[in-house]
């Protein structure tokens, strides 16, 4: 029996063993570190806007065919402003310093030059999920809608240029990369989905015009965190 019970110890014992050196030899979970996810957060840094216009463009209610614009690319000065409203969940507003596009004729109406100039730039409100595990590097995409805000227009080509505001629905990619609890870098990407019309006067001709701008923004700057 006392063979039989120490026997028994022995297995026992070399059971436990494994099973703690197994333990050991398997990493401990990654933890974020609650310091790391403050409630609020800005993105401070330059935006780059990339439109890629489409435009469907009427002389006088007739259409022109093979005519559209080209509206050049921007950079400005931009910030996004958020809070996490769960652990993994955040909500954001961002804009920047509203740019001016100078809007070319192009197609067949190429070489007509400037038609006008527009002061304005797309503006979102976005709810997105951050994958955390990775450690400092923090990955997100999210999801909302966005808008174009016109503050002016310029005459150029056509006289009594106008352009109108736009709302359509926008999608977002981005990452984190935090220094410390506060500090970090970051870079964002948010593709628009937005059409406009636009209307003036050509030798007294109105002109009318629907555009589909289709914006691309990158940002890319600092984060803080608190």
């Amino acid at each position: 029996m006392q063979n039989g019970a120490l026997a028994a110890s022995l297995v026992f014992t070399a059971v436990a063993t494994a099973a703690a050196a197994a333990d050991l030899a398997s990493p401990p979970p990654l933890v974020v570190p609650m310091s790391w996810l403050p409630s609020f957060y800005v993105h401070v840094g330059v935006g780059g806007i990339f439109n890629d216009p489409k435009a469907r463009i009427n002389l006088a209610g007739t259409p022109v065919a093979g005519g559209t614009v080209r509206i050049d690319d921007r950079a400005t000065f931009a910030i996004e402003a958020g809070y996490f409203v769960a652990p993994a969940i955040a909500v954001s507003v961002s804009g920047g310093v509203p740019p001016i596009s100078k809007v070319e004729a192009a197609g067949t109406l190429a070489g007509l030059g400037p038609v006008g100039k527009t002061e304005g730039g797309p503006v979102a409100a976005t709810v997105h999920y951050h994958f955390f595990g990775l450690g400092a590097f923090q990955p997100y995409v999210g999801a909302g809608l966005a808008a174009l805000i016109v503050f002016g227009d310029e005459d150029r080509l056509l006289r009594r240029y106008r352009t109108d505001d736009a709302v359509g629905p926008v999608i977002q990619a981005g990452f984190d990369l935090m220094l410390d609890s506060h500090w970090g870098v970051f870079f964002d990407v948010k593709k628009g989905f937005l059409a406009t019309n636009t209307k003036g006067y050509l030798f007294g001709v109105p002109v009318r015009s629907n555009v589909s701008l289709d914006p691309v923004v990158l940002h890319s700057g600092l984060t803080y965190r608190f």
